[in-house]
């Protein structure tokens, strides 16, 4: 019985021991995702979480860049570009949040999860509007791939963003005002063409 009981002492005191051992170190959360979320703590990351949204098909990463405070009267409000509206005068009626959340949640059920979705931004001009709020105004190129054949889609677009940007209550930066531009010089349709579309 005495032999029982060391060799069960041993044997627990030795696997007992595993419990000590270090474990190996891990890695970071989200450091292998080049495509996180950033708080827009400046005018620059609102432009980085739009563009991280379509590769990463969150379109959260979208609407949570936008203003929508009714009681703080800061509402997000879309002006389309004026050759696209003039064409579509009921669609651009009254664009705001809603219809902006309306139109980010269908696209993205069109858009393939797996397929090229790309949004690249060359800044031209970031200045301040006064002391809280900055206008950024930049060129994008939005590259799409749908789930199906969606022939009446265009897979790119192109055209320039001004940006009326104002800190919300937690001091990060929102888009209060897009101003769309198609540019003109380019066979690549404006981001309101596809809003027209997809509505």
């Amino acid at each position: 019985m005495k032999y029982l009981t060391t060799t069960l002492f041993v044997f627990l005191l030795l696997t007992a021991c595993e419990l000590f051992t270090p474990r190996g170190s891990e890695p970071p959360i989200d450091a292998s995702d080049p495509y996180a979320w950033k708080p827009p703590t400046s005018p620059e990351i609102v432009l980085e979480n739009l563009s991280n949204a379509f590769p990463s098909y969150k379109l959260n990463y979208l609407l949570d860049v936008l203003a929508n405070d009714p009681e703080a009267e800061t509402q997000f409000s879309f002006e389309p570009d004026p050759g696209v509206a003039s064409s579509q005068a009921d669609v651009f009626a009254s664009w705001g949040y809603a219809e902006e959340e309306s139109f980010i949640t269908q696209l993205f059920q069109l858009l393939n999860e797996d397929g090229l979705q790309r949004l690249e931004w060359q800044e031209e001009q970031l200045s301040p509007v006064d002391e809280d709020s900055y206008k950024i105004i930049a060129d994008y190129q939005l590259t799409l791939s749908y789930l199906e054949n969606r022939a009446n889609l265009p897979t790119q677009i192109k055209g320039q963003a001004t940006l009326t940007l104002v800190p919300n209550a937690d001091n990060l930066f929102e888009i209060l005002v897009w101003q769309d531009h198609d540019l003109q010089s380019d066979t690549l349709l404006c981001w309101s063409y596809l809003k027209a579309q997809v509505q």
